[in-house]
């Protein structure tokens, strides 16, 4: 019974651990690209590391004021997103033409995607930490 108790509370540690790191990045690359110091988000569709830790984020519950949407779903986005700055949390998101970047975990690390003409339909201009992460679509 103790080595069970042990583990739930390791593997407790490891996931909050995991979504501090997600909501970390997430953080980051939300200012990266709105640049504003509390940035206006609207989350469709649940990213629990977003919304249990969102830091220097003002979380909306509509796009109508949103400066950027993070998107786990491509289904069903309000009418009222339209033209605002959509950001995917899977790989696949990337096949949408709308969606400027992704990020993702793919085998255990987080990857981080972003398509130079996209952002540039913006005016999106990444800092040079960024430029790594930036392809050509």
């Amino acid at each position: 019974m103790k080595k069970i108790t042990i583990l739930l509370l390791l593997i407790t540690t490891v996931f909050a651990n995991d979504m501090e790191l997600e909501s970390a990045i997430f953080n980051t690359i939300i200012h990266e690209l709105t640049s504003k110091k509390e940035p206006k988000v609207y989350i469709h569709t649940k990213v629990a590391s977003l919304q249990n830790h969102p830091k220097k984020l003002q979380l909306l519950t509509s796009c109508n004021e949103a400066d950027i949407v993070i998107v786990s779903n491509l289904k069903d986005i309000p009418q009222e997103c339209a033209g605002k700055i959509l950001f995917g949390t899977r790989y696949k998101h990337l096949k949408n033409s709308r969606v400027v970047g992704a990020f993702f975990w793919q085998k255990g690390r987080p990857n981080i995607l972003f398509y130079k003409s996209r952002l540039q339909h913006y005016g999106i201009k990444l800092s040079e930490k960024f430029q790594k992460y930036i392809e050509n679509d």
